[in-house]
């Protein structure tokens, strides 16, 4: 019995000298600083805030990691701001923007049903280009979409598009496979 403490207390002597930064070297993760001083943006003329939403369907095999924000286009930039992103996904005519993890930006026409909406406090990273304001958080979007009144909106008949219809084109484009 004996025998089996000495390991033990061997190991939580060398992780007391080493410290928590070395003990914890093997599991290092880089997280961005929340950042007390920023604030939500409201959007602009062309986008309103529309509320924090999790990617609740990375890493489920029955979403197939399906985004959010998903059949658009995303951009990566050291500089990114909330007013970067709105007018990248503007110049598409996205109906939805959406930040996250400090500088990615993402347009899609639809938020994804497999997204959940959380509150506010949880997308707490501040913008990479602005820290001044938050762009989501880890693996959590700021998300905008496309006021009504902006030119060739038509958010209205935008919206979530349903799980069992996401399901119901992945067995039809299974049928199709196999018939092919």
């Amino acid at each position: 019995m004996a025998l089996l403490a000495f390991p033990a207390l061997l190991l939580a002597l060398l992780l007391a000298l080493l410290g928590p930064a070395q003990a914890e070297a093997a599991n290092i993760t880089i997280t961005p600083e929340t950042s007390a001083n920023a604030t939500i943006s409201e959007g602009n003329s062309q986008y309103e805030y529309h509320g924090c939403y999790e990617e609740s369907g990375l890493g489920n095999n029955a979403t197939n990691g399906m985004r959010a924000l998903s059949s658009g286009k995303m951009e990566s930039r050291d500089d990114m701001t909330v007013e970067v992103c709105l007018n990248y996904c503007a110049d598409g005519g996205w109906a939805f923007a959406g930040l996250q993890y400090t500088k990615e930006c993402y347009c899609a026409p639809l938020i994804s049903s497999v997204a959940t909406k959380r509150d506010d406090s949880a997308c707490d990273l501040a913008c990479a280009g602005n820290t001044s304001e938050f762009c989501g958080g880890a693996l959590k979007l700021s998300v905008y979409q496309m006021s009504s009144n902006s030119e060739g909106a038509g958010t209205k008949a935008v919206g979530h598009a349903p799980v069992s219809s996401i399901l119901a084109l992945g067995v039809a484009m299974g049928v199709l496979l196999c018939l092919a």
